[in-house]
């Protein structure tokens, strides 16, 4: 295989990760203002997309990868997005085992994923009594946000990165 298209998934999904970090920095405030939150899962968006156009091994693989790097990096509690990343996967892979991966139907499991997946780490730090924000206050303040930026991340990418995704499995497939 070339190895100019070797790289360029592991490269998209690297700045991708940094993306997130940046838009949180950035955007946050001039957005949301002070009393709305949003956590970009753009690194969950694509891995749905290379779970509904690429392959699902391989996307497990970067599943735990990022998983773990964002657990790192971002939350300190090792593990929660170690383990959600490749069960989303797993899940992803399942709903598009019975339904079409047309763009509608993807973006409801892009968003069905993102709501699971939020609503788990609010779980969990529930559970673990590392927050005091109550149900109400994190759908009213968190989810919605997350939920559009999140949506509004996949529509800016769909074609581009199904388009991309589906040349490198035809070329990988060529081999």
């Amino acid at each position: 295989m070339n190895v100019k298209k070797t790289i360029w998934l592991p490269l998209i999904m690297i700045l991708t990760f940094i993306l997130e970090g940046v838009i949180s920095l950035i955007f946050a405030k001039p957005l949301f203002g002070e009393s709305r939150m949003f956590i970009p899962h753009f690194i969950l968006v694509l891995l749905i997309l290379m779970t509904a156009f690429y392959r699902r091994n391989t996307t497990l693989v970067y599943a735990f990868i990022f998983g773990l790097t964002f657990d790192i990096y971002y939350t300190g509690i090792m593990g929660i997005y170690f383990a959600l990343f490749p069960c989303i996967v797993y899940i992803t892979d399942k709903l598009l085992k019975v339904l079409q991966n047309s763009m509608v139907l993807v973006g409801l499991i892009t968003v069905f994923n993102i709501i699971l997946t939020e609503s788990l780490v609010y779980a969990f730090y529930v559970l673990i009594d590392s927050t005091s924000m109550d149900i109400a206050t994190f759908i009213d303040k968190r989810l919605w946000t997350t939920i559009l930026l999140n949506f509004a991340f996949y529509l800016v990418v769909f074609f581009p990165f199904r388009h991309f995704l589906v040349k490198l499995k035809k070329s990988e497939d060529r081999l």
